[in-house]
C-alpha cells in the first residue's frame, strides 16, 4: 500500500505540470476556443482529483494511525531513559554496573533517537498528503 502512496503522492504534481503547460500551449490559440480548451483540462483535473482522493484519504488516515503508534513508542522510549540508572562513579558501585548503566543510556538515547527521526518522516509525508487536500479543497 506503501508504494501506491508514493506513486500518488509523486504522479499527482506531474499531472498538474503537465495540465498547466497544456493549458498554456492552448492559451495561444483563439480566446472563445482557449476558454473551451482551458474548462476541459480543469474538468480533467477534477476527474484526477476524485479518482485520487479515496487513495489519499486512506493514506491519511494509515499515516495518522502510524504516527500515533510512534508518539506512544516515543513517550515510552522517553521514561526508559528518564527511568535509567545514572552511575555514580566512586560510590560504591562496581565499575561493571557503572559501565552497563552507561552502555544501557546510550542504547536507549539511539533507540529514542531512530523513533523521533521516523516520526519525523512519517509526519512530513502526513504533511505532504495534507497539503494536496487543502489544495483541492480551495
Amino acid at each position: 500500500m506503501n508504494s501506491v502512496i508514493v506513486w500518488a503522492t509523486v504522479i499527482s504534481p506531474i499531472v498538474g505540470v503537465i495540465a498547466i503547460v497544456v493549458a498554456l500551449i492552448i492559451a495561444r490559440r483563439s480566446s472563445k476556443e482557449t476558454k473551451q480548451q482551458i474548462e476541459a483540462v480543469y474538468n480533467l483535473l477534477d476527474v484526477f482529483v476524485a479518482t485520487q482522493t479515496p487513495t489519499m484519504m486512506e493514506a491519511k488516515r494509515q499515516y495518522e494511525q502510524q504516527l500515533k503508534i510512534l508518539d506512544n513508542q516515543i513517550a515510552e522510549a522517553t521514561e526508559d531513559l528518564e527511568t535509567v540508572h545514572h552511575p555514580f562513579f566512586g560510590l560504591g558501585g562496581t565499575l561493571i554496573e557503572d559501565i552497563e548503566a552507561i552502555e544501557e543510556t546510550r542504547e536507549r538515547k539511539i533507540k529514542l533517537d531512530k523513533l523521533q527521526k521516523k516520526r519525523k518522516e512519517l509526519a512530513d509525508q502526513y504533511n505532504l498528503i495534507q497539503s494536496y487536500f487543502d489544495k483541492v479543497r480551495k
